[in-house]
């Protein structure tokens, strides 16, 4: 019971901090996001570091941060599409930079690197597309709704997994997942998702149901990713930041797969230029 106190009050108080963010502005929100993205990236740099890969974390987190803001001043309109690109030549960089190191393995070094950019920053930059995107004229029920179904999935699958966990869902990489646990933790977000399309009109109930339904399965794809992780640097956390969870990675390992399959989803299926 402590543990899942531990669990859900760090949630909850993540939760309303985003509300707080949401509540100022989307650039405060896209600031916490920001913040998030870089600790977990170092996060992962100094796992790889203790599986003892050398990537370049300082040129990597420079390069995260000029995609990241890029793509923050295109939705906000101050760039043109194209602008993105100017991330590119920091990419590049890497490739180069490496040629100078005089390192062991360097293209695992180059690969963790951009690694640390592509399964970290990018998904939380994609977050913010929410919160600028024509589809949420109010910003805020995209992205709130996101985070209280990813809660609702986390919190269900915990509870579900602990009360009726029998069957194994990945023993090789987690043996404390059970289907049951996942079981409950989407019928958690799809309840969580009918709930909030009595309130948030954004989308229709059926999109909410749907978000939720990909919530549930990313999150739970992206919690053994992240098990996978830690599995092959044998590591039970990827660090003690946040209590009841470990790391950044810990807490945000669903964000980091389902917010790039949410975004596919509400930009394929229900964003109307």
């Amino acid at each position: 019971m402590k543990e899942l106190a531990l669990r859900m009050s760090t949630g909850l108080i993540f939760l309303v901090v985003v509300i707080g963010c949401i509540l100022i502005n989307p650039y405060t929100l896209a600031s916490l996001f920001y913040i998030v993205a870089i600790l977990g990236m170092l996060e992962y740099y100094s796992l790889a570091k203790f599986g003892g890969q050398h990537p370049q974390s300082t040129l990597g987190v420079i390069t995260g941060t000029v995609f990241y803001l890029t793509i923050e001043l295109v939705k906000l309109g101050y760039l043109p599409t194209a602008g993105v690109a100017l991330s590119i030549p920091f990419f590049i960089a890497i490739f180069i930079y490496e040629l100078y190191r005089k390192r062991p393995d360097p293209f695992n070094n180059i690969a963790h690197t951009i690694i640390g950019i592509i399964y970290i920053m990018a998904p939380l930059a994609l977050l913010n597309v929410f919160t600028f995107e024509e589809i949420a004229k109010q910003y805020h029920e995209v992205v709130l709704g996101f985070f209280i179904m990813l809660w609702l999935n986390d919190t269900g699958a915990y509870v579900f997994g602990r009360l009726f966990g029998k069957h194994k869902l990945f023993p090789r990489i987690s043996p404390n997942k059970t289907w049951e646990g996942a079981v409950g933790g989407a019928l958690a977000a799809l309840a969580g998702g009918v709930t909030i399309a009595a309130y948030f009109s954004e989308m229709s109930i059926f999109n909410w149901i749907v978000l939720g339904l990909i919530i549930a399965v990313f999150a739970s794809f992206g919690d053994l990713v992240e098990s996978l992780l830690k599995r092959s640097l044998k590591v039970k956390d990827s660090s003690n930041l946040l209590p009841g969870h470990g790391g950044i990675l810990d807490r945000f390992d669903g964000v980091l797969l389902a917010s790039p399959m949410a975004f596919t989803y509400l930009m394929v299926f229900v964003h109307t230029p």
